[in-house]
């Protein structure tokens, strides 16, 4: 039998691509051939994804990519992105699509002048009921990160020690970076190796906190693709996080959490999603009316003083990331 083909549309970033995971898993379980659409840049996390059959990745010229996928002859597209890039795609293909609907006033209101403060259906959850024409009813969401056994060869070589944590050093916005002075401080105060982890802009900061901590401290910043990364952290006791995507797939693949939140906020609904227990420990400064001020992060504090990260105390974070060793 010839099986329906879907398109799922998420352009960006590491988080959002691999919480929807749970959308390609369960679509694919229903019997229907999946295909995926996103920038380049994310396209290592599909192409490990076994039920995905075909990805479609473009750069800049989005018109290129929708010829292709004109010849698909899609019975349906699942929009998870829903902007103006997205609706094109949607309109060129001239099929039923199903759109994720994003709360934009709601979301000023609350960042901008704290109105409408209350908990949010997490981003997995809402994803999925996008889908859920598509479905079965009561479909459960179960999110997946994949692992290729190269990769696992890779990490291998690493002679990693046999028990450490995992720190994620940076953020894609300033006001979710935990401040270089509180990381050195919980370096300082880890009784196991502490392994760096990070892009090729995180290796600054990383290279200044090896330099201060020689002992116990394996900086792999800069070293490593993204899966790769994710293998570190599935061998680790806990990784230490800010709100970033290494924390989302540190929670795909059962691992310990401390997750610091600076500008944003549990309550937006991007908080570590387990497929069984939570195992993710909330680090935030709960005396700041100014939070959150963002959904995604700013390149500076509104308020000027970043007293949301500032004023955390490190003794705190060492004590629950202890709890996990």
């Amino acid at each position: 039998m010839i099986k329906k083909k879907i398109l799922i549309i998420r352009f960006n970033s590491i988080g959002d691509i691999v919480l929807t995971s749970s959308v390609i898993r369960a679509l694919d379980e229903e019997g229907y051939e999946v295909h995926y659409l996103s920038k380049i840049a994310y396209q290592s996390l599909l192409l490990n994804n076994h039920r995905v059959t075909k990805h479609f990745a473009f750069e800049d010229n989005l018109d290129v990519v929708i010829d292709l996928l004109k010849a698909e002859n899609y019975y349906c597209v699942i929009d998870l992105h829903n902007n103006y890039r997205s609706a094109k795609v949607c309109r060129s293909l001239k099929v039923k699509y199903y759109n994720l609907t994003k709360k934009r006033v709601e979301l000023f209101l609350l960042t901008k002048m704290g109105i409408g403060r209350r908990q949010q259906e997490h981003i997995v959850d809402r994803f999925m009921e996008v889908a859920s024409p598509l479905l079965s009813d009561n479909k459960k969401s179960q999110v997946e990160f994949y692992i290729p056994e190269v990769t696992v060869s890779k990490v291998d070589k690493l002679a990693l020690p046999a028990q450490y944590i995992t720190l994620s050093v940076g953020a894609a916005f300033f006001t979710k970076q935990i401040p270089f002075d509180l990381l050195g401080d919980i370096v300082a105060g880890i009784d196991i190796p502490v392994v760096l982890l990070g892009g090729r802009d995180d290796m600054s900061k990383a290279n200044s906190l090896k330099t201060i901590h020689v002992e116990g401290v394996i900086n792999l910043c800069g070293k490593l693709t993204i899966e790769e990364s994710a293998e570190v952290i599935r061998r680790s006791e806990v990784l230490l996080t800010a709100d970033t995507g290494l924390k989302h797939i540190a929670a795909t693949l059962d691992v310990n959490i401390v997750a610091i939140y600076g500008s944003t906020h549990p309550i937006l609904g991007y908080t570590p999603y387990y497929n069984d227990d939570n195992k993710a420990i909330i680090i935030q400064n709960n005396d700041l009316k100014c939070r959150p001020c963002t959904k995604q992060g700013n390149n500076a504090c509104p308020k000027g003083h970043f007293k949301c990260m500032k004023e955390l105390n490190s003794a705190t974070i060492i004590d629950k990331i202890h709890s996990f060793i």
